[in-house]
């Protein structure tokens, strides 16, 4: 035999041995079984006696890791799967990528073989700069499937941790403990990790939105760095009762593990002492996180956390009657709401107002937002007219701080409507001094739906801030 003829053969046999390889990293070229293949399957082992398995826990262990070559390091064996089930085109689309990479690039190795003609300086020049781009692409697509692995991984870690669920004290005083994949199709999960000054400052709002978080069944969960308790964070037993939104950390070490673990990807820095928080929807997937800053609870209620119970127009308000000051803050609300839809009285609106130039509606300006002042708002065809509020809920954190929240329900709403969900802050200098109302927020709160903004309303009038279209479906921590 030539050599002439020998190269040929033997690049026909590297040939077939990397795409052999290509195809066997794919579960893309999995031949399907025919039914009647199936259906004999199934009648062989249908005769067969039964016999006794005995199960290993190591053997048949799906979280244990496995090696992935195109990531370069060990994955859950779980998050591989889930991974292939979601994506079926995009190994093929990987693997394609590599194979045209690694034969454009090898263009001058093999063209005399296969087109019996030396290569040229041009050909070679655009082989190459077709195999760069090829490169690039699959270096891409690469980088993306390491990228949805890494999320999947966080969110399967996340189904270990254990929570101590919260009980009516009126029928049982036992606590029942659940992991996060037991609730799963059950509750959201909303976690904090802090510090006791952290928790100060967020505890006032997370208590104010107390009734919505049942609402909408999330769980929260708080997790101290240093030890705290939540009586030290400002909480209060009479106002709280059986508290059936917040959850306790079986184990608060785990959960601190598990925050470092999502922490653990910045090159050096330590976030120990940096309030870190994560929510997860009732499939258990990621749907928001962040480092540093507070989540913005109330636009998570409208993006993220919609009701799960029917809430009417006509239920009523939920204020303790040995509470005389949540009784005044709701006659203060009932005042507010009268002037927004009814009188649209520019003077009693200011008299409502604090003289404050609100922070969260200040943002909004700095960053290139519009305010229509109250003259604006006010107008017959600008106010919300015949809308009315119900499920009212007051929460008094001082006795010169106080909120309230309500459901909005517009004109011919219907039980399927564009609700709303509204905050408002109180604030008065002394416990002698008349609530003045120095933040009025709202938004869409509806089920299925998810909010497309909010409205900002402090004394000069009010802002709106649009939700903007977000590319990756998983943002912060997790991926």
């Amino acid at each position: 035999m030539t050599s002439s003829t020998r190269r040929p053969l033997r690049l026909q046999n590297t040939t077939l041995l990397l795409l052999s390889l290509l195809l066997a990293s794919s579960n893309a070229f999995t031949s399907p079984q025919t039914l009647s293949s199936s259906r004999n399957e199934a009648a062989r082992i249908s005769s067969t006696k039964p016999t006794t398995t005995r199960l290993y826990a190591n053997q048949f262990d799906i979280t244990k890791p496995t090696f992935d070559l195109l990531s370069f390091r060990q994955i859950r064996s779980d998050a591989l799967l889930r991974y292939n089930s979601l994506n079926q085109s995009e190994p093929l689309r990987i693997n394609l990528f590599l194979l045209l990479t690694v034969s454009l690039l090898g263009y001058p190795l093999w063209c005399e073989s296969v087109t019996g003609e030396l290569p040229t300086a041009l050909s070679s020049v655009g082989a190459a700069a077709a195999g760069v781009g090829c490169g690039a692409l699959f270096n891409r697509e690469r980088s993306r499937r390491s990228n949805q692995l890494n999320r999947m991984e966080k969110e399967l870690n996340a189904e270990s941790l254990e929570v101590k669920l919260p009980v009516n004290k009126a029928i049982t005083s036992m606590r029942p403990t659940a992991t996060l994949k037991q609730l799963k199709s059950k509750r959201r999960i909303v976690a904090l990790r802090g510090n006791k000054d952290q928790f100060t400052e967020v505890m006032d709002m997370l208590c104010s939105l107390r009734r919505r978080f049942v609402q909408s069944q999330t769980l929260l969960v708080l997790v101290p760095t240093d030890g705290s308790t939540k009586e030290e964070w400002g909480w209060d037993d009479k106002q709280m009762g059986d508290s059936l939104w917040l959850a306790d950390a079986t184990n608060i070490g785990q959960f601190l593990d598990y925050f470092q673990e999502l922490l653990g990807s910045d090159e050096g820095v330590s976030n120990d002492n940096e309030l870190a928080w994560f929510a997860l929807n009732f499939k258990g997937r990621s749907i928001a996180s962040g480092l540093g800053e507070a989540p913005k609870i109330l636009e998570l209620m409208g993006q993220q956390l919609q009701p799960m119970e029917l809430i009417d127009d006509t239920d009523a308000a939920v204020v303790p009657a040995d509470m005389p000051v949540a009784n005044e803050i709701l006659e203060c609300q009932k005042k507010f709401y009268n002037v927004l839809t009814s009188t649209g009285d520019l003077e009693a609106m200011k008299a409502i107002f604090t003289d404050g130039k609100m922070q969260e509606v200040n943002e909004v300006i700095g960053a290139g937002g519009r305010i229509d002042g109250w003259v604006e708002c006010l107008k017959p065809d600008a106010r919300p007219a015949n809308m009315v509020i119900a499920d009212q809920d007051i929460f008094v954190s001082s006795p010169t701080l106080a909120y309230s929240t309500c459901v909005e329900f517009p004109p011919n709403a219907g039980i399927d409507g564009a609700t709303l969900l509204a905050s408002q802050r109180w604030v008065r200098e002394t416990a002698n001094d008349e609530w003045k109302l120095e933040l009025h927020q709202t938004i869409p709160w509806a089920a299925g739906t998810r909010a497309g903004g909010t409205l900002r309303c402090d004394c000069r009038g009010c802002v709106a801030l649009t939700s903007s279209q977000e590319k990756r479906t998983f943002g912060g921590l997790i991926g």
